[in-house]
């Protein structure tokens, strides 16, 4: 059983300075404190002739020097110097020579084709393992390591399936939970279905559960998302019983039991009741049983206190107030601040319409492609032996503006489908209403006939 890990190395503040007073001066940076450490003779010494460190596209003595001039070759000494990953393996469960050969292997199936890696088994500890130093920058077109998920998953991967080779056991990796809306968009389908019988009714029955769903004939997929916001999510990774054909299927057999009516009958309109007040002499002519059973049974103000002092005394049941859980609530403060943040947007720049904030966007884009292709030509640059130092300045100020842009452009991005949803709610509001105001009058014309 092997388990795995990989975290970057940054240089530190003490090894910039002195990079940066005396370029021709090289420290003992973060670079050479991870190889240090990997190759720790303590640690990796077998026997008196023997120790398990191997270097791949490099020598294992000069690990250092070797990495140091590729990162120097194409300017790229600053930021992330190296990767450090281990692999540990089960005690007693292989020995150091297979622990070391199987590190190898894996080293050179992952990174081997394009960057360094140092290889060194340890085995001050009851569990034998190998770490892993991985040049940040590749020796083959010097490019940086880019740090994503699928490159740890390949990573994993790789070392499970060479544990099966080896015969070794391998960590079952637990299957990813789902999203708690995903539920309580399923009893909302489910409530849905059961109150109507037309699409029509399906879409008003989501609505008034504040869902929103999507069926566009010319998107691919339909979707369901909540009216206050949060992203859609498709109808298939909610199940096969939830699929758009599925419903369907329900409907129709709704509409064949009860007709197309079957929304209005679960949920009629509501009928506005005048209120009734009670005259003065409510008592009067009445005898003392009858006026009893009126205030302690009735809806009086005495009945209304007798009800209050046994709500004190504990005899009635107190309401129980709905619990929020905390990812409810992390994500309702979330949403508050990207509305916040869209709000002020929008006031600073005094949008006059939908259009405005489009074409703001579009001229964020053109400025993003601007700069990008300034720092690529600096980047160019640097890769020159005779390069200034004053190009790294310039890179760093030219990918802070342009993380200042994207970050705009992400308010922007926000704001416009906070609106395009504001107006389809509004939509449905109307339709609703219309829906609504209709009925009535073909109810009243029906009792004037």
């Amino acid at each position: 059983m092997a388990v795995t890990k990989i975290w970057a190395i940054k240089d530190s503040l003490q090894r910039v300075l002195d990079y940066a007073a005396n370029p021709d001066k090289t420290e003992y940076d973060a670079l050479a404190q991870t190889l240090h450490y990997a190759e720790n003779d303590a640690k990796t010494k077998l026997n008196e002739s023997a120790q398990l460190v191997t270097g791949i596209h490099c020598r294992a003595n000069h690990a250092w020097e070797d990495m140091r001039a590729v990162q120097e070759r194409f300017g790229k000494t600053d930021g992330v110097v190296a990767l450090h990953a281990y692999q540990s393996f089960r005690e007693g469960e292989v020995t150091p020579e297979q622990c070391h050969e199987i590190g190898v292997a894996l080293a050179r199936k992952v990174w081997g084709k394009r960057f360094q890696v140092l290889v060194a088994t340890h085995m001050n500890t009851d569990n034998l393992h190998n770490h892993f130093v991985i040049n940040s920058v590749s020796y083959v077109d010097g490019k940086k390591y880019e740090q994503r998920r699928s490159q740890y998953a390949e990573f994993r991967e790789t070392s499970d399936k060479l544990c099966r080779e080896y015969g070794l056991s391998v960590v079952e990796q637990p299957k990813a939970k789902e999203p708690a809306r995903y539920a309580r968009m399923r009893e909302a389908i489910d409530q849905a279905c059961e109150d109507a019988s037309t699409p029509e009714d399906f879409h008003r029955a989501l609505y008034r559960q504040g869902y929103i769903f999507d069926s566009d004939p010319n998107r691919k997929y339909a979707t369901i998302r909540a009216r206050d916001g949060g992203r859609a999510v498709r109808l298939y990774r909610l199940g096969e019983e939830y699929d758009l054909a599925a419903i369907d299927d329900r409907l129709r057999g709704n509409y064949l039991l009860y007709g197309s009516r079957l929304y209005e009958l679960k949920h009629p309109p509501r009928q506005y009741t005048p209120k009734r007040y009670r005259p003065k002499n409510h008592y009067t002519g009445k005898g003392i049983l009858q006026i009893f059973f009126e205030v302690f049974f009735g809806e009086s103000q005495m009945h209304r206190l007798y009800l209050y002092y046994w709500y004190q005394l504990g005899v009635l049941p107190k309401k129980q107030q709905p619990r929020i859980s905390r990812q409810e609530l992390e994500a309702i403060w979330k949403n508050i601040d990207r509305v916040l943040a869209e709000h002020a947007f929008v006031h600073d720049h005094k949008f006059p319409s939908l259009q405005a904030i489009v074409d703001y966007r579009k001229s964020l884009s053109q400025q993003m492609e601007t700069l990008a292709a300034q720092r690529a030509e600096i980047v160019k640059q640097m890769r020159r032996k005779d390069a200034p130092p004053e190009l790294a300045y310039q890179r760093m100020a030219l990918t802070c503006e342009i993380a200042k842009l994207r970050k705009e452009d992400k308010i922007a991005e926000g704001t416009i489908k906070r609106i395009q949803r504001t107006r389809e709610s509004n939509c449905i509001d109307r339709e609703n209403q219309e829906h609504h105001t209709n009925h009535n009058r073909r109810r009243n014309r029906s009792r004037q006939r």
